[in-house]
């Protein structure tokens, strides 16, 4: 469960601050507003969660006449002028938000462009932040009713400035990688008791985050045997009992405050035959030499080539595929990727999750993934406490 002790709430004060460097941003690229939308909390709630503190609680749903848009947000910050969050009818939590105007609506594109208009926007240049998650209706929607303004997408002005952690961020992570250690651990001692099923295994994970304060667990996947070998499959569990010898490998996704966790670990139920063994060896090597690599100043694309490095020199690099990892902060997956053409250069505070598995469908898989903040000093900390060999 929480403790009295754990790190409060991001402050409104760095939000307004957010804010602030926003509207600059905005400016700077020659944008007189910038537009945001976000969907609910335990999927891509996004740059409307970071800038006004609001989690779309309700799951999105299927449009109808009376009702479009449930489980979405937008957020309309001028460069000058009132912000306004539009939110679906589930509304919002007033002690929360950090927006100078909140409006529901059933119909939250008909409210956004309302908003737009009194703003005196609907003929200006705007910034569309979370362009990939417009439903189609409602893009339809804005372009018709709003022909004089020029909505340009473009998910890297929010994004850039999101892949750096504050101090009170990072504070947040570190707490929200504990919550996926208890849940692994839990895992851990509910696969070495023997005889459990990969659904006991998930029942038991999930439980031990949430008293350990998580928001939420997204999901606890548990692949064994051969299903180790599918980097994701659904179910997240089955019931299949997990057999003696066999791999099992988790993947734990959540929440703490609002900031993901995101971390798995390939775990044996008994002793490993050698080739098994070999394999998580090689993916333990991988994992540790792409988290060294992670330094500020050098390219993205050194972690990725740096795990690629390691596979390279055995038998196993037909397993390795070219996304290694991935940011993380507000979204389980944040940019920038982890793969061998990501040039984009490492900053103090970025944070990631690194995670070079090998996959081999009618074998096994393994994979273990470190979180990391990128640190001044080159050394990156990481922030999982969770123990790298479970085998």
């Amino acid at each position: 469960m929480s403790h009295p002790l754990d790190p409060p709430a991001i402050h409104r004060s760095e939000i307004l601050e957010r804010q602030e460097r926003v509207r600059a941003a905005t400016a700077a690229a020659g944008f007189d507003a910038l537009l945001a939308i976000g969907r609910s909390f335990y999927d891509r709630p996004g740059d409307v969660a970071w800038l006004a503190n609001h989690q779309p609680p309700f799951p999105t749903t299927v449009f109808s006449d009376e009702n479009r848009g449930m489980g979405h947000a937008f957020f309309l910050l001028p460069v000058s002028g009132p912000s306004t969050l539009v939110t679906d009818p589930r509304r919002w939590r007033s002690d929360l938000i950090v927006a100078d105007d909140a409006r529901a609506a059933s119909d939250i594109a008909a409210a956004i462009i309302d908003v737009i208009r009194g703003a005196g926007l609907d003929r200006g240049r705007i910034a569309f932040a979370g362009f990939d998650l417009l439903p189609a209706p409602m893009d339809r929607q804005l372009r018709s009713e709003l022909p004089g303004a020029e909505i340009v997408p473009d998910d890297r002005l929010v994004a850039n400035l999101r892949a750096v952690k504050s101090p009170a961020e990072q504070t947040l992570m570190r707490r929200a990688a504990a919550c996926a250690d208890s849940a692994i651990t839990a895992a851990v001692e509910t696969i070495r008791r023997g005889s459990a099923t990969e659904r006991d295994v998930c029942a038991e994970a999930i439980s031990a985050a949430m008293r350990d304060g998580a928001d939420f667990v997204r999901y606890f996947r548990v692949h064994s045997g051969p299903w180790s070998a599918s980097g994701s499959r659904w179910p997240q569990a089955m019931d299949r009992r997990i057999e003696p010898g066999e791999l099992v490998v988790v993947d734990a996704i959540g929440a703490f405050q609002g900031y993901q966790f995101d971390v798995n670990r390939t775990i044996a139920a008994s002793e490993l035959p050698q080739r098994d063994r070999d394999l998580c060896e090689t993916v333990l090597e991988a994992t540790a030499a792409a988290v060294r690599a992670a330094k500020p100043g050098d390219p993205v694309s050194a972690i990725a080539n740096a795990a690629r490095e390691v596979v390279a020199t055995g038998p196993f690099l037909d397993g390795l595929g070219e996304m290694m990892g991935h940011g993380i902060g507000i979204e389980t997956v944040e940019l920038p990727y982890i793969t061998t053409r990501e040039e984009r250069l490492l900053e103090p505070g970025m944070c990631f999750c690194i995670e070079p598995g090998l996959f081999f469908p009618g074998w096994i898989g393994a994979a273990i993934e470190q979180e990391v903040i990128i640190q001044p000093n080159g050394t990156p900390e990481i922030i999982t406490d969770t123990p790298m060999r479970i085998w």
